[in-house]
C-alpha cells in the first residue's frame, strides 16, 4: 500500500510539473517498475481523491497522455486572471482552414483553396505559427506540394485523446465557437461535404480550459 501511495504521489508530482500531456512511456521512464495499467489505476485513484476532496482540478487523458486541468466550472475566474495576456484570436478564415485540415488531412494547399474558394496562404501561415497544424510530407505529384496535418497541440487544445475522437462537423463548429468566440460560416462545412468526411462516433463533451500550473486558458492555441 505504501508503494502504491508513493507511486501516486510521484505521478501527481510529474503531472503537476508538466506543461504538456505525459504519456505512459514518459512516466515509466521515471517509475521503471510500473505498468501502463498501474498508471491508469493510479490516475483514477487520484481523480477519486480530488472529487471527494472537492478539489478544483482533475487529471484527464488527452493527446495520448495525462494532464492536470482545472474543472470547467472555474473558467470565469481563470479567464479573468489571464485576460491581460491573451493572444489575438484566430480569424474566421484561419478557423475555416483549421476545420478543413482536421477532417481532410493530409491535404495540400491547393485543395484547401478549392474547398474555401479563396487563397489560404495567410491562414495556413498563422496556423503553422500557432503550431495547430504542421507539414507532414509532400504529395507524390508534379511539384511535390506540401501536405498539412494537425499537431499534438491541436489535440491538447481541443481535449482529444487522438484523431479518432474528432467530433462531427457540427460539433467541431461548436467547439471552435466556444474556444474562439467567433462564428464560422456554414458554407465551409458544406463545401467539405459530409460524404467526404469519415463519421466519428464519439463526440467531445467538454474542452479543457486551463492546464496547471503553467499554461493560460488560451495561450496554447487560438
Amino acid at each position: 500500500m505504501e508503494n502504491q501511495n508513493n507511486s501516486q504521489q510521484i505521478i501527481e508530482a510529474l503531472l503537476f510539473a508538466s506543461d504538456s500531456p505525459l504519456s505512459s512511456d514518459k512516466i515509466q521512464a521515471v517509475l521503471e517498475d510500473i505498468t501502463p495499467d498501474e498508471i491508469e489505476e493510479a490516475v483514477n485513484s487520484l481523480n477519486e481523491k480530488y472529487r471527494l476532496g472537492g478539489r478544483s482540478f482533475a487529471i484527464k487523458k488527452i493527446a495520448r497522455g495525462y494532464q492536470m486541468y482545472t474543472l470547467p466550472g472555474f473558467s470565469p475566474w481563470i479567464r479573468a486572471l489571464f485576460s491581460h495576456n491573451r493572444r489575438e484570436r484566430l480569424s474566421q478564415q484561419s478557423l475555416e482552414v483549421l476545420a478543413i485540415v482536421a477532417y481532410k488531412q493530409p491535404i495540400v494547399k491547393s485543395d484547401i483553396d478549392r474547398l474555401r474558394g479563396v487563397n489560404s496562404e495567410g491562414p495556413i501561415f498563422t496556423l503553422l505559427d500557432r503550431k495547430l497544424i504542421t507539414i507532414v510530407g509532400r504529395k507524390p505529384t508534379p511539384g511535390r506540394p506540401l501536405l498539412y496535418g494537425t499537431t499534438q497541440e491541436f489535440l491538447t487544445h481541443f481535449g482529444l485523446v487522438d484523431l479518432d475522437e474528432l467530433p462531427k462537423i457540427e460539433e467541431l463548429e461548436m467547439l471552435l465557437k466556444e474556444k474562439e468566440q467567433a462564428p464560422l460560416t456554414e458554407g465551409v462545412f458544406a463545401r467539405i461535404g459530409e460524404d467526404e468526411v469519415k463519421e466519428k462516433e464519439k463526440a467531445i463533451q467538454e474542452v479543457p480550459l486551463q492546464t496547471i500550473p503553467k499554461s493560460s486558458p488560451e495561450s496554447s492555441a487560438e
